[in-house]
């Protein structure tokens, strides 16, 4: 059973009461806010240009991001890190363990970490939570 703090709640709620759908999980950083939404939901969370998004990162005073939920665990990764160039996606198991070897064109290394490292952080830990799996990240040189 996940404990929620008093903060949790009020970011919860936050969410809710902006966008009108209940977040169906979320992890709080340093910096910024990632809340998981069912798909069907993902356009009224975000809302109209992105107004929803706007109207949370001036309440929270945090950089706010919303992900679909997806099942199938490369789904699920590709819409995490949708605006970074994914080269390939290669799920590694043995027993009791699940790896997710992500490989990322190296322009996209920053973006795919994040500041401090946090956006990497709150997919591993998605990862743990929904699949019970790492994730490993690699760079690749692109063409340009």
């Amino acid at each position: 059973m996940v404990e929620l703090t008093g903060d949790d709640l009020n970011f919860f709620s936050a969410f809710e009461r902006i966008t009108g759908v209940i977040p169906i999980d979320f992890i709080s950083t340093e910096f910024g806010m990632y809340y998981l939404v069912s798909k069907p939901d993902l356009g009224k969370a975000i809302g109209k240009n992105g107004a929803n998004i706007q109207r949370l990162r001036d309440s929270l005073r945090r950089k706010v991001v919303v992900i679909g939920d997806n099942s199938d665990i490369e789904d699920f990764m590709r819409g995490f890190f949708s605006n970074v160039e994914i080269i390939s996606v290669e799920l590694r198991e043995a027993p009791g363990q699940k790896v997710l070897f992500l490989t990322i064109a190296e322009k996209d290394r920053g973006i795919a970490i994040g500041k401090s490292g946090e956006r990497i952080k709150a997919a591993k830990e998605f990862m743990k939570k929904k699949f019970n799996a790492e994730i490993k990240l690699q760079t690749r040189r692109t063409e340009i």
